[in-house]
């Protein structure tokens, strides 16, 4: 073996003119940093969206902790505010830090600013595995007042999976707009309605309302009618499913179906019996106006008076309404109550949901309009109006007494849009949600019924139905929120 030596000068030559394997390792270093600049755009993009949520969770804590102002000391806040936020960013995988807690018991105030580390996924390639972001939120007592009618469809055609949907979304805004258990400078309502609005019993003497004390009624004559004593009928039963349409919506109906019909039913034998007594009562419902523009507008009670229904069965099939509470559980009671049965008038759910958000009578609960009391009213519906006002039931009931079981949906359909318009014009905001509705019409109608820095949502799902209350929540919540 023959080893040759070099001089350290010639070494020296050799390793700088060797230029093998240089590209390799220049590419890599380069294509890291490239790749890096380039992911940079979407690591820049998370951290706005994640500036957003981060946005809403810290005005939801400063929300939730600005009535406590007088009670806790600064350093107290900063550590709920820290348990509050940090229970929240686990939920986004996000990371905050309070920073700056400062509180002003004489104007009310409590500001907040928070420090959020968002990681990355290309930027970390060249060692910044995380950008820091700054959000800050201040809420004080002398903010707006809000006050909400959620004006909810409870119809059949709302039964099963769409109603627990519903409930599910509705809390969410809940949860959003009221983090405490009593929760000063907010109202809530919740206004179940399909072809009526129940009021709830307690309310049977409020002014403005026209219910008749509780009578018995017995028809003149008698009431006659075929038996066959003698019948030899007899058949073969199934209980069969068929196509039908509920609350104007293609269902599944269930029909017992008679097949191999033998023998015959004999000579008819007459049974008259005395009509009997008939007693009459109100169970909460609530009828139309008898003049048509009355039954648009939200004035003139005392001279004309909103009908109760009586009636000698209970054909009142609806959840009573919540009024106006400023107190978490009674609204989530009202929420969790609803049930899902008849059929559709949307303008009794908007008229009373427009009274309850009215300072004067039937309800005075509410505030006085003005820029200091902001009013809302949500209205969702998952299809078209299938009712309309009518005459009363029967001849010996008040002329002024209109029930709801007509069948003229353009007639609805008018009343829904005038409804929609003399609300606005109180300066109400309006939000619409159409919950899996085909029908064309109604969508154009509740599109058209948003305003006043309201707005409409087209939910086809659950989904997308959580979605529209949340982004009506996070719009309230900024009305709340100083800056």
């Amino acid at each position: 073996m023959k080893i040759t030596a070099h001089s350290p000068k010639k070494t020296l030559i050799r390793f700088r003119r060797d230029e093998r394997g240089v590209f390799a390792v220049v590419f890599g270093v380069l294509a890291i940093v490239l790749v890096a600049m380039g992911g940079a755009v979407v690591d820049f993009v998370n951290v706005q969206n994640a500036r957003g949520m981060a946005q809403s969770s810290l005005d939801a804590t400063t929300l939730a902790l600005q009535p406590k102002i007088n009670t806790l000391s600064e350093t107290e806040i900063l550590d709920q505010a820290q348990l509050l936020l940090n229970e929240r960013m686990a939920v986004i995988n996000l990371s905050a830090a309070i920073e700056t807690v400062t509180k002003d018991t004489n104007e009310g105030t409590l500001f907040i600013e928070a420090r959020f580390s968002v990681p990355t996924y290309f930027l970390t390639l060249v060692g910044i595995p995380n950008l820091q972001t700054r959000v800050h939120s201040e809420v004080t007592s002398k903010s707006v007042n809000i006050e909400v009618a959620l004006v909810l469809d409870s119809t059949a055609s709302m039964t099963g999976a769409k109603l627990t949907a519903l409930k599910v979304s509705a809390n969410l805004l809940v949860d959003e707009l009221m983090p405490n258990a009593e929760n000063p400078n907010l109202k809530i309502s919740i206004v179940p309605f399909n072809r009526y609005v129940n009021i709830g019993m307690p309310n049977r003497n409020e002014p403005g309302l026209d219910i008749e004390p509780d009578y018995d009624w017995t028809p003149a004559g008698e009431y006659c009618y075929n038996t066959y004593p003698n019948s030899t009928y007899q058949c073969d039963s199934n209980w069969e499913s068929y196509s039908c349409t509920i609350d104007g919506v293609a269902s599944t109906c269930w029909r017992w179906v008679y097949t191999n019909c033998t023998g015959s039913y004999g000579a008819p034998v007459e049974v008259c019996v005395p009509q009997g007594t008939r007693h009459f009562r109100w169970y909460g419902c609530m009828g139309s106006r008898h003049l048509a523009p009355l039954d648009t507008q939200d004035d003139t009670y005392i001279a004309n008076e909103v009908p109760g229904i009586m009636r000698h069965w209970n054909s009142c099939r609806v959840t009573p309404l919540t009024e106006l509470s400023s107190t978490k559980a009674d609204v989530q009671s009202g929420i969790e109550a609803m049930t899902a049965q008849d059929n559709t008038y949307i303008p009794t759910g908007l008229m009373w949901g427009w009274r309850l958000l009215s300072p004067g009578i039937p309800f005075t609960s509410a505030s006085a309009y003005g820029p200091q009391n902001k009013k809302v009213l949500i209205l969702m519906t998952d299809g078209q109006n299938t009712i309309s006002p009518s005459t009363a039931w029967t001849e010996h009931e008040p002329g002024n007494h209109r029930v709801h079981r007509g069948a003229n949906t353009n007639e609805a359909n008018t009343k829904t849009a005038e409804i929609c318009a003399n609300i606005k014009d109180e300066d109400i905001v309006v939000y619409t949600i159409a919950f899996d509705v085909t029908d064309a019409t109604i969508r154009t109608i509740l599109e058209n019924c948003a305003g006043n820095g309201g707005a409409y949502f087209d939910a086809s799902d659950a989904s997308e139905l959580e979605e529209a209350f949340i982004n009506i929540a996070d719009d309230l919540k900024v009305l709340r929120v100083s800056r």
